[in-house]
């Protein structure tokens, strides 16, 4: 058997490979694009140990009713809550509205001999939003006892995390109240 002998050209392999070599050139300059992307900027567990922390204890400050820090506490929400979260918390009657309240607020716990005890069972801090504030996610249980009432309740709490203009602080540029309603409750 004889074989035939073709002369190929550019011209034929073109027309012939065309498609293919169009293909793998794109495979190829694909795969060196995904490879040098940049990856996103992991938080540092420095920054997401201060953030646990701090959303930690801004939740104590928000469900530690006991007669003994309940002044403390609410004092310090003032540094940790953007004014707009705090005029929002006093509206729903989460915080007193006034100095004459919180005077109110721990007389009548002072006699009702009030104290509280928060359990924090999960922090989650999530990746920063294209604003550059962090999402934080805390669940867990807060007890009261006092002379009137004992009881506990389960809480989930969400918060976006902001920093200060001023000095950078950490501060609590929205929250919102994701317990879930509570069977035969009054969703608290």
């Amino acid at each position: 058997m004889y074989w035939r002998v073709q002369k190929v050209g550019p011209e034929q392999l073109i027309r012939l490979y065309g498609i293919h070599i169009l293909l793998g050139l794109s495979l190829i300059v694909n795969a060196f694009l995904w490879l040098s992307r940049p990856s996103k900027p992991a938080m540092p567990n420095e920054v997401k140990q201060d953030v646990e922390k701090f959303a930690r204890q801004v939740t104590i400050n928000l469900l530690d009713t006991s007669y003994i820090t309940c002044q403390e506490n609410m004092l310090n929400l003032k540094d940790e809550l953007a004014p707009s979260v705090a005029a929002t918390l006093a509206q729903v009657g989460v915080l007193p509205r006034n100095e004459q309240d919180l005077r109110a607020l721990v007389l009548d716990m002072s006699e009702r001999k009030q104290i509280c005890a928060v359990r924090i069972d999960q922090v989650k801090v999530f990746d920063p939003d294209a604003n550059g504030c962090i999402p934080v996610q805390v669940k867990g249980v807060c007890a009261i006892h006092s002379a009137a009432e004992t009881g506990e309740r389960n809480f989930v709490f969400t918060y976006l995390l902001g920093s200060k203009k001023d000095n950078g602080a950490l501060v609590v540029a929205k929250w919102s109240d994701d317990t879930p309603a509570q069977p035969g409750g009054d969703g608290q």
